[in-house]
């Protein structure tokens, strides 16, 4: 392995060598393949270890299965650059060397925030001297709302499931976000790039692109603008840790633009968030200036529409076999294991099947997995009959599978709120959910089930309970599959209850009612 830290080391290693694969096409791929084309060196392919992600292009670079490049040179004669966050890095290190590939160029953390800096810039820049594109937009719409692109942590879903298109005749106009230097930071976080970048889209503060919206709407994001802006969030804002001094000062800085007039309204995903976010505040604010921001902040729960016509309501739970699903990435994060290991129990009991929609992504800051035991959890996974085993699909189809399963799944120890419940529940799929954070608010036992964790006043299952609650998390899962399997009816009467709820609290006529008042739209 090759350890590249500055711009010139990095040339300097590929300049003379053929064959360059970014290995690793999310963000960080993205950004090395920008750079490396403003260098004039161009990548071969992107490698990606996922097959499903395979056959596309990005930025006219091809992407291939780790395997087929491989293939493609047999000569061997192939640069890698391992392209990911440090908590991709393990697991593709480890498939890089299964494949007897042991020299690779890795990129320290202060060279990725040099690149993403530059890239954003660029990008900026780009779309500054393209403003016009818009203009036909705007004349047809009159009304316009700007949300930033690539969205929160560079995955569009918030946004799309917030903010774009969510009130009828506005032009929503994308703006590009910059990666912006505040001296209040501290130098030290350019060498830890993955808190860098969570510092920085706490904050958006345009230099090289000029917003021309009437009003910005974020998610989990403040606005160091004189434009008028409104957010939504899923926890508290700023979203800003608050253990050292720089971080406190910055914290106070963006909770300043709070405060302003321009500042229209902060959304608050369910009460969960509008409660944390008050005694966030709190903590760091004097009351008057807390009481000023809570003004104008409200509960607002994401919108979501009804996927299944009455026919196929009926349909799909009219049948003997249960059909249950899962979807999530962070796959032991969201219980993924413990509801494996609890079906297997039933098994040879009932008839049943698990659609299993997950990368079997590990090693998150709550579970701390590591690579073996999601090779081990794989391997279980595959050899399983019962379970039809996708690692990724696009969100159309996996909404299809929901409208064919009966019962949905996340008993997770950690999501700020769960939108999969949400499309869960308008598939007519009641859902067994933990008892944390937004879970309570959005699931019960009248419309689902609820598996009870230890929990804390603010509805979290906190690092230090890691080690007890997955016993207690597979008891809870057995009680619940159980209660199914003795009474499957209560899947179709749930299931109705589950629409109902979906109808009565996250409409989207109402929703975009509730917008457009607040906004001016």
């Amino acid at each position: 392995m090759i350890l590249a830290e500055t711009p010139e080391k990095f040339t300097d290693e590929i300049s003379s060598k053929k064959h360059l694969v970014i290995y690793g096409a999310g963000w960080v791929g993205k950004i090395v393949c920008r750079y490396m084309k403003s260098k004039n060196l161009i990548p071969a392919s992107f490698a990606v270890t996922d097959a499903v992600e395979a056959g596309r292009t990005i930025q006219d670079v091809p992407v291939y299965c780790l395997d087929d490049v491989i293939e493609l040179f047999p000569d061997r004669d192939l640069t890698f650059i391992l392209a990911v966050t440090k908590q991709n890095q393990p697991s593709m290190e480890e498939e890089l060397k299964r494949r007897g590939i042991q020299c690779y160029i890795m990129l320290s953390d202060a060279l990725l925030y040099v690149m993403t800096r530059e890239e954003r810039k660029l990008i900026a820049r780009e779309a500054q001297a393209a403003k016009k594109i818009h203009d036909a937009e705007k004349e047809k719409y009159g009304k316009t709302v700007g949300y930033l692109v690539p969205g929160y942590l560079d995955t569009d879903y918030a946004e799309e499931r917030l903010i774009i298109g969510k009130i009828e005749g506005v032009a929503y106009i994308p703006m590009p976000k910059e990666t912006i230097w505040f001296p209040c930071i501290g130098t030290r976080y350019e060498k830890n790039l993955e808190l860098h970048r969570k510092l920085t889209e706490a904050c958006y503060c345009p230099e090289e692109y000029m917003p021309d919206v009437e009003i910005i709407h974020t998610f989990n994001t403040v606005c160091k603008t004189d434009k008028p802006w409104c957010a939504s969030f899923e926890t508290s804002m700023p979203r800003v840790w608050t253990e050292t001094q720089e971080e406190k000062d910055y914290f106070i800085q963006l909770a300043a633009c709070m405060k302003k007039p321009n500042c229209k309204k902060l959304y608050a995903l369910c009460r969960n968030a509008y409660e944390i976010q008050e005694r966030t505040l709190l903590s760091m604010l004097a009351p008057e200036d807390v009481e000023r921001i809570m003004k104008k902040t409200e509960v607002l729960h994401p919108p979501q529409k009804v996927l299944v016509s009455e026919r196929e309501f009926e349909q799909k739970h009219h049948t003997d076999k249960i059909h249950f699903i899962f979807i999530g990435r962070t796959f032991f994060f969201k219980g993924g294991r413990e509801i494996v290991q609890v079906l297997s129990e039933f098994e040879d009991l009932y008839d049943f099947k698990l659609t299993l929609i997950s990368s079997l992504m590990y090693d998150d800051y709550f579970t701390h997995t590591s690579y073996e035991e999601m090779v081990e959890c794989r391997e279980i996974i595959r050899n399983k009959k019962w379970i039809e085993y996708y690692e990724t699909l696009p969100n159309e189809q996996v909404l299809e599978k929901c409208k064919q399963a009966n019962v949905g799944l996340l008993p997770s120890v950690g999501d700020t709120y769960g939108y999969s419940v949400l499309e869960m529940q308008a598939a007519g799929c009641p859902v067994i959910t933990t008892n944390i954070r937004a879970f309570p608010e959005i699931n019960n036992d009248e419309c689902g089930w609820i598996c009870s964790l230890p929990v804390n006043e603010l509805g979290f299952c906190t690092v230090d309970d890691a080690k007890d609650w997955p016993p207690i998390l597979r008891e809870e899962l057995r009680r619940c599959f159980q209660a199914i399997f003795d009474h499957p009816e209560s899947i179709r009467e749930k299931g109705r209850k589950a629409l109902e709820r979906i109808h009565k609290m996250h409409d989207p006529y109402r929703y975009q009612k509730k917008l457009k008042r607040d906004l001016g739209m």
